[in-house]
Order: C-alpha cells, then structure tokens, then sequence
C-alpha cells in the first residue's frame, strides 16, 4: 500500500503490535486464560504512579478558562511555552537564552519528532537536492520512520565498537555524505540505555556546525540519570556556536508516568519554529490546553528540585520566575487570567512539602528501577544475557541464547498469545530480520518501569515461554 512508510524498523514494530495490542486479540488471551492478567513488557512507557501533586495542580488549573476557553495555535499555549523557555535557560546556566518563540509544543513527543523532521527536511532541501539523515541503531523505530516520511534518506548507522551498541561520534561522522543534513541523537538511547559523553558531543557538534548539519536530539527519558548529571547538549552546542543547529524534543509521559497526558514539546531557533508552526498548523493545530499548566507547574518545580539537590544555584527558582514573568508581562491584557494560574502556581511551590514530594517521588522512581535491574541481574542472569550498564533509562536490551535461530516475528506472537507477555524484538530497533539473525542470539527490549511485583511476575512469565519455546 503507498501509506506504508517505507522504513523496515518501523513496519516490522507495527506488524508486532498488529497481534500484541489488538484488542480482539487481547480479548481472545482473555477468554484461553481467564483471571490472568496481560504483562507488558514491550511498550516503554513508566507504568508506575505519577506524581500526586502535578496531577492535582493540573487539574486545579485547568478548571480556569484561560486553559479551554479559546485553541492554543500551532506553536501551543504562551505559559507552556514561556515555561519551558525559562527552565532551559536556568539550566543552561547563562550560556543557553531561550524565549517562548524558541517553543512549540506537541501532542507528545511523538508529534515533536514527526513536526521536526518534515520542517528539518524542508531546510535540508535548502543545501541538497536529497537531504539525508543518520540514525545510530538499535534505537527506537519512530525516529527513522519520521524521518523517512518526511522525505530524507535515512542512514542507520550500527557500532563496530567491541563492548558498545551505540556508535561512537567517529563511526557517525565517518558514514556522513555530502548530503547529511541531520544526525538523530537520543539521550538515552533506547533501547539500550546508552548515551554519549560531553566530550563525545563537543566533538559531535563542532563536526555539525562546520559541516551545516542540524543535531536531532531526542531527551524524553534522560530525566532519570542514575549516574548524576547528564552533558547538557544546549549548553554545549551554544559553547560551540551551534545552538540554531539543535532541534529538542521531550515530553512528561515517562518522566513522570503521564504518557495519557500527551503533553511535549520541541525547542529549535525562532526561524525554524515559525517554519514548523505553519506545519503544525496543518496536521495539529492545536496542543491539548491540559499541556499549559502541566508544563507551568512540572519546569518550575524542577528547577526548584535541582536547586535543593545542588544540581543548579540555591536562586534558580527565583530566576526562572522573573524570565517567565518577563515573558508574560507583555500579554495580560490579551490572555486574562495569566496573573492568576501563574500565582496560583507560585504559592504551590513556596510550600516546601510540594518541592520535597516531588523530589521524593523522582527517588522512589529511581530506587524502583534500581530494584528491577537487580532482581534481573539475581533471577534471570541463566535466561538472559547482554544488558548493557544501567544508567537511569527504563529500558534493557538483552540477548535470550535459548531461543537463538527462531524467527522474531512468530516467536513474539506466540510469547503474547500463549503466555500473555508483551515483548518487542530486536528488529524494531534497527535494520531487518536477516540482519538481526547473523548477529546471534535472539534478542528483545524489556522494559521495567513497573511495579516491582509487576515486573518479577512478567521475569515469572518470559521464564517460562523461554523454557517452553526453547525445547
């Protein structure tokens, strides 16, 4: 059919979901087994509680107008925006200046990923008559696949490095052509939790900015690092001289377990925003109006987070305020009702117990995913082998050696239809079948963002398919 998106990694992830998500389907695993429950290893999102205290500040705020009263437009609402403006900026540490023209909000990463690359390809004809785009693989399909669709010619690019999926900056620069206009970087790298060093993306980024080459830089799990700080790319590109050749995208959905939310959001310079607006214009008009105090509230208390744990200055919060502020200030009389979301936002975070409960929550996350590693590491290092170092992501990439030489395709079904376990296989992250096949053993990404009680009970289950498959 001509609506298929010519991308490998792509089709072969939806003819997954095609039998795994299907409800008839699903409804059928029901009725072969009834009273077990369906595990879901496969899908990536952080299937743990979200915070309480963003949950209700968003709803308090959303029962003001100024949030369902009127569509936000293409580029989303003014305090998203001006949120995540000032956060960046804060975080950049005097390096990084943001203004709300530098944002546009989207339902989802998702749609931040497929808006970027068809307005990163529209700027790519600008220098080449076949704009290309690199892709490290394994890495989640929807990059490639958005890219794709947008027009580029994607290159996946697979490490030769002994010890290491994700190629290094050398490997990337050295499968570059003439028509490379975009290099896809994720933070961390899904699904095997890797991520480059600063010295790494300085080298990267000088190599962009002398070459014209835009970095798509993918951040939506980078939030949790269990090693400290991540490289702040932003503030390494402007170091650089290259910031107008970062493009950002994020989201809530698995930072804080919000995934029905769909709320996120792509940072890139103002000409390249008001190109992507127009865009936008056409596919989504407008983000979802719950996104505006989501985003007000979440980019604040962050920053305020990171300041009590040392990670920004003690007076960030009292920054990032007056640059949301100064933001806003020119529009009041326009949107009614900023001065008091805004407030009502502000007491929310003079109440230390509102910082503390966040903080505590981002802990309990991290001492649960900490939990699952260890339990995989305990129970299961006869079943699986392979997983790279845990560094904060929520996802594992592991090799299964009893199920070596069976077909990923079929062998996923029958995992989900005859033992109710949700799983995705190597192919989806990369290249094809064949491809996977002569590098050996069966591989899949299990993700563990859940419930501990959860995520022994879905070992319990692979364990199991393993042992019966694997005869």
């Amino acid at each position: 059919m001509g609506t298929v998106v010519p991308f490998a990694p792509w089709n072969f992830m939806l003819d997954v979901d095609g039998v795994n998500y299907s409800l008839a389907e699903q409804e059928a695993f029901a009725r072969r087994r009834p009273g077990t429950d369906i595990v879901n290893l496969s899908s990536g999102i952080n299937a743990l509680r979200p915070p309480s205290v963003l949950v209700d500040t968003v709803v308090g705020c959303a029962r003001d107008p100024l949030f369902w009263h009127d569509y936000d437009g293409p580029e989303g609402h003014l305090v998203g925006r001006a949120a995540i403006a000032a956060h960046e900026t804060v975080r950049g540490g005097g390096g990084v200046r943001l203004d709300p023209s530098q944002v546009v909000v989207t339902a989802g990463a998702s749609a931040a990923l497929a808006l970027a690359s068809r307005g990163l390809h529209q700027w790519g004809l600008r220098v080449s008559d076949r704009p290309a785009a690199l892709v490290p693989v394994p890495t989640f399909p929807l990059a490639g696949a958005a890219l794709t669709d947008a027009g580029f010619t994607v290159e996946e690019v697979a490490s030769g490095t002994p010890g290491r999926w994700l190629p290094t900056v050398a490997e990337l620069i050295e499968a570059a052509t003439p028509e490379t206009t975009v290099v896809y970087v994720n933070t961390f790298n899904n699904p095997t939790g890797e991520r480059y060093e600063e010295d790494e993306l300085r080298s990267l980024v000088r190599w962009a900015r002398d070459h014209d080459v835009h970095l798509l830089h993918d951040t939506v799990s980078s939030d949790v690092s269990a090693s400290g700080d991540l490289p702040y790319l932003p503030g390494i590109a402007a170091e650089e001289g290259h910031l107008p050749g970062l493009v950002t995208v994020s989201s809530l959905s698995k930072s804080r377990a919000v995934p029905g939310f769909r709320i996120g959001w792509l940072i890139a310079d103002a000409p390249l925003v008001g190109e992507l607006a127009r865009i936008n214009e056409l596919a989504a008009p407008s983000s979802p109006g719950i996104a505006a105090p989501a985003l007000l509230f979440d980019r604040m208390v962050m920053i305020a987070v990171e300041a009590s744990e040392g990670r920004c200055p003690a007076d960030a919060l009292s920054r990032a305020r007056e640059l949301l502020a100064d933001s806003l200030s020119g529009y009041r009389r326009a949107i009614p009702g900023i001065d008091e979301v805004t407030t009502a936002v502000s007491k929310a975070l003079e109440d230390e117990d509102v910082v503390e409960r966040l903080k505590q929550w981002r802990t309990d996350l991290r001492s649960t995913l900490s939990d699952n590693i260890d339990m995989l590491r305990a129970e299961a290092d006869d079943l699986v082998t392979g997983f790279p170092d845990w560094r904060g992501d929520f996802n594992t990439f592991v090799d299964i050696p009893a199920l070596a030489g069976h077909g990923y395709l079929d062998t996923c079904h029958r995992i989900f239809r005859e033992f109710g376990l949700q799983t995705l296989p190597a192919p989806a992250f990369g290249r094809d079948e064949p491809w996977w096949r002569r590098r050996g053993p069966y591989r899949m990404r299990l993700s563990f963002a859940l419930p501990t009680p959860t995520w022994s009970a879905g070992l319990r289950r692979l364990r199991r398919a393993v042992e019966e498959l694997g005869r």
